[in-house]
This record gives structure tokens, sequence and C-alpha cells, in this order.
């Protein structure tokens, strides 16, 4: 089984997840995924303001939101076997109510998932790790 690190700016306690706003580690994050900026914009109307959405990562339902020029991005990953009305206030700032639902539309296929599955993302905040990776990740792009 091989692992995945996920490189956030910020852990949330009690290992629930973590966040990020920056642009280099969010297309990193994507790229594990199998998604980029291109692909996000390419399946959004024009007319939408600031692209969302959501997907799984191994244990972890990830959230973005994304300026068409990238001046603004988050991304927030929240472990999906936690309660979310109790840990609201570590993600309230990422969360909309249709974010709300779709963490728990996301929670109820992941749950059909294995424990190997599970496990296979890791999050991370050390920025030197995140470096590496992302050199790496720029030289395979290549």
């Amino acid at each position: 089984m091989s692992r995945i690190t996920i490189f956030v700016d910020k852990l949330s306690p009690n290992g629930l997840g973590g966040q990020t706003s920056d642009k280099r580690k969010i297309e990193y994050i994507l790229a594990c995924n199998s998604l980029s900026f291109e692909k996000i914009f390419n399946q959004v109307k024009s007319d939408v303001d600031l692209p969302s959405g959501a997907f799984h990562a191994g244990r972890y339902v990830a959230f973005y939101w994304i300026d068409w020029d990238l001046k603004r991005t988050n991304l927030t990953l929240v472990d999906y076997a936690i309660d979310l009305d109790e840990n609201f206030d570590d993600f309230a700032d990422a969360l909309s109510p249709q974010a709300v639902q779709g963490y728990h539309t996301l929670s109820e296929i992941i749950k059909q998932k294995n424990e190997s599955e599970l496990s296979e993302v890791i999050l991370s905040d050390k920025d030197d790790d995140f470096e590496i990776a992302y050199r790496n990740y720029l030289n395979f792009k290549k």
C-alpha cells in the first residue's frame, strides 16, 4: 500500500483535518487526486463567481473554492468520521450549507471503503517536506 502525503498550512486539533490557502499546495493536492485547476474551471459555468466543490481523499472530505484568477484559494480537509456538529467551529469558515450536505454525502461514500483505502492519505504541515514533494511533482509533470 502506498501512502500519499497531503500538505496543509494548518492541521486541525485531534487529527480532524487541515486547511490551506496556498495555491501551490492546492495544486499539489488536486494533482494527487487526478484533478487540476484547469479541469475544475472547465467543469464550471463561466457565470459562477467562485468555483467550488468537494471530493474525497482517503478518509477526508476535501472542500475547495478557487477564484478564477487564482488570487484567492482555499482547500479544507475534514475527517469523514467526525461529528460535524460537535466540531463545526473548526471548519465553519470553509463550510457553506451546501458543503455540509456534501460532507454527509461524501462521508457515506467513504464509509464503504476498506481500511487500507482510508489510510492511503496522511496530512502534514511540514513546509520543508512540501517543497521537496512539490519540486518532484513539477519534475514529473515535465
